[in-house]
């Protein structure tokens, strides 16, 4: 019995081998002659939207096959117009001669001079007739996007920084804001229909800056327009937010007024902050520093006579990073430092103040960007009674008490 098993084996692995080699016959040949992907495609790594006359100029960032001597992406800027996004991608496939793939885009940047019209369109056929993943970072550029795609190109050929990496970095860890397609479609679809993007720019400055030629670093975040030091254009990511109200840009939130969204966003958002004029543990006048370890905000829900209040309450963990003396113009020693009742009474109103311009800000526009909406849904029947007393619905955020608490600790002590 033991003998019959034996040779049964040895017939299957047999069997497996001469299948084996058929399929290596039949496919090998295949896939060794045929072409690259990136023969066959256009692979997009970025793309920029802008307007041309009536007709909408698409830029893309197109992976090239001729690889560079130290392994970097080698990218070439591909350009198509036409009276639709899709005419104008078209245009760019017929030119190049291969079809468009967009399953590798790291970005997305619009023209500001796009957002006079319902941007949310152009994000869907992207989605649906690109394939483009709804995850795709989203920027608007106060000029044109295609200089800001020429620019990361340059920056990207001649030094190690690429503009997807930047984008990522700066945006998911500084702006309270996700900025990919995704969130902005969920804002636009939602009840109150708001979406905001942050801003990307191009500035001519002749100190920072990266050579594109040379690759020198002067600077971050930034890429040369010509190649000439003494023409460097840097790619400038604003601390500041484009706020979209169905669709269509409505205003900025400046940087002091994104500070004060901040505050009530959820996760570290904020990393640094400063209070001024202290007098006390060896400071005279002094201003002081620190590095936020941890942002953590507990919003609390309340109807009283019938009128929505939220409470706020933001913990802050806090690492000193720098003590300047006004006084004698040094730097005092951090280690020492505690949280006296005169510095939390200064974090205090620093936090308070920054929110309140927030506010302000965003009851004049009648935009909520901070999830109050979300928050008071929760509570939907008291909520809903609330709107029923309003003449005009989407002024509900003029008519919210916002309270704010705030504690803050300083690991050590």
């Amino acid at each position: 019995m033991n003998y019959l098993k034996q040779k049964l084996s040895k017939i299957k692995k047999a069997y497996a081998l001469y299948y084996f080699i058929i399929v290596l016959i039949i496919f090998l040949p295949t896939a060794v002659t045929m072409p690259s992907l990136s023969f066959r495609c256009a692979i997009i790594t970025a793309i920029g939207v802008d307007k041309q006359d009536e007709d909408i100029l698409v830029s893309v960032l197109t992976l090239s096959e001729i690889s560079k001597s130290d392994m970097r992406e080698n990218t070439k800027l591909l350009q198509g117009s036409g009276t639709s996004l899709a005419n104008a991608v078209a245009n760019i496939e017929s030119a190049v001669g291969r079809q468009i793939k967009m399953g590798h885009v790291g970005y997305i940047v619009i023209s500001q001079d796009f957002t006079d019209e319902n941007i949310a369109s152009i994000l869907d056929l992207l989605i649906v007739a690109g394939k483009v993943s709804n995850t795709v970072p989203l920027l608007l550029s106060n000029g044109k996007a295609k200089d800001i795609l020429d620019n990361a190109q340059k920056m990207e050929q001649s030094s190690s920084y690429k503009m997807r990496e930047m984008i990522n970095n700066e945006f998911n860890e500084t702006y309270t804001k996700n900025i990919s397609i995704d969130s902005f479609l969920k804002g636009y679809y939602s009840d109150i229909s708001i979406s905001t993007l942050g801003l990307v720019t191009l500035e001519s400055d002749a100190v920072n800056g990266i050579d594109s030629s040379q690759g020198q670093q002067g600077g971050q975040q930034s890429s040369t327009g010509g190649g000439e030091k003494d023409t460097n254009t840097t790619i400038s990511y604003k601390t500041e937010h484009a706020v979209f109200n169905k669709g269509k840009l409505q205003y900025v939130l400046s940087k002091e007024e994104m500070r004060g969204v901040n505050w009530l966003a959820e996760g570290d958002v904020q990393k640094i902050m400063t209070i001024n004029n202290i007098s006390e543990q060896g400071i005279t006048n002094g201003d002081i520093t620190f590095f936020i370890g941890r942002h953590k905000i507990s919003p609390k829900v309340e109807f009283v006579d019938g009128k929505p209040y939220i409470e706020y309450n933001i913990s802050l963990t806090l690492l000193p990073i720098e003590i300047q003396d006004n006084y004698d113009n040094t730097q005092k020693s951090t280690k020492q430092l505690h949280l006296s009742n005169t510095i939390k009474q200064k974090i205090n109103e620093v936090v308070k103040n920054e929110v309140s311009v927030a506010l302000n800000k965003l009851k004049e526009e009648k935009t909520d960007v901070i999830g109050v909406y979300k928050l008071l849904y929760n509570h939907y029947k008291q909520f809903m009674n609330f709107l029923d007393t309003l003449s005009d619905k989407s002024d509900f955020l003029k008519f919210v008490n916002i309270g704010v608490k705030v504690s803050a600790i300083i690991p050590s002590n």
